[in-house]
């Protein structure tokens, strides 16, 4: 009896074959295989939003962005979002509190119609957008930059954020002046996850600011968790060996 697995793969092979794109190769099969559908790429292609496999809301980052914080718990933590969308949805399901901040109206009115009780969309014009912030004088957990004047915006942000959190940009790779005011000027820890992400079909940066006193805990426990195309086993070296211990203990 087939499984689910290998009736898609099946699906796959015929459709690449009708599209003339012959692999023979049974190593690409899989990545062509878990990056539709484990990745849910096919259907964010599909519907062009930012989706995963069973349509659920994804922040437009990368996939590895998207992964690491995936396994933070962030149910007590509170977020400010410059822009808004399905990110904003991803994050509500997950933290305390967010607040986005949204410059175009039609927009504003589309993400306004699933909002969830932990979350609030601001409506301002592009000339208040970044000092939007100044106005709600809170502190929070985690702050995302992912809209217009994201330099002017970074330049809020680090006074705006809570010890121990962390700052998310966006297409970092295209605003290289941007990251460096969050990492050098503000000494903050970047780290930056290269890869694909929903939609496009190129690869690009979502960069996390850490500060020094970064302390999310990861979700019970447990870090890094699998990813989503992971083989699930422990290796059997994760412990202390046997012969390890031994001569350990022979050193007593």
């Amino acid at each position: 009896m087939m499984t689910n697995d290998t009736i898609l793969k099946k699906i796959l092979r015929k459709i690449l074959s009708k599209l003339g794109l012959f692999v023979h190769d049974k190593a690409l099969q899989g990545l062509l295989y878990n990056f539709h559908y484990k990745y849910g790429y096919t259907n964010t292609r599909l519907r062009l939003k930012p989706l995963d496999a069973n349509n659920e809301p994804l922040p437009w980052f990368t996939y590895p962005a998207i992964e690491y914080l995936e396994q933070l718990d962030l149910s007590h933590k509170s977020i400010f979002e410059w822009g808004s969308g399905n990110s904003s949805l991803y994050f509500a399901k997950r933290c305390r509190s967010i607040i986005s901040i949204e410059s175009d109206k039609n927009w504003y009115e589309y993400v306004s119609q699933e909002l969830l009780p932990n979350q609030k969309v601001i409506f301002t014009n592009e000339v208040n957008f970044v000092d939007a912030i100044d106005k709600l004088n809170m502190k929070y957990d985690v702050i995302i930059i992912d809209s217009l004047l994201r330099y002017e915006c970074a330049l809020k942000a680090v006074h705006y954020l809570n010890r121990g959190g962390l700052i998310i940009l966006d297409n970092s790779d295209w605003h290289p002046s941007t990251s460096t005011l969050l990492r050098k000027m503000n000494d903050l820890i970047e780290v930056d996850m290269h890869g694909f992400g929903p939609i496009n079909d190129y690869s690009w940066t979502t960069s996390l600011y850490l500060t020094r006193e970064f302390n999310f805990s990861p979700k019970d426990d447990i870090q890094p968790t699998f990813s989503k195309a992971a083989i699930h086993q422990v290796s059997k070296y994760d412990s202390p060996s046997e012969i390890s211990h031994n001569a350990n203990e022979s050193k007593f």
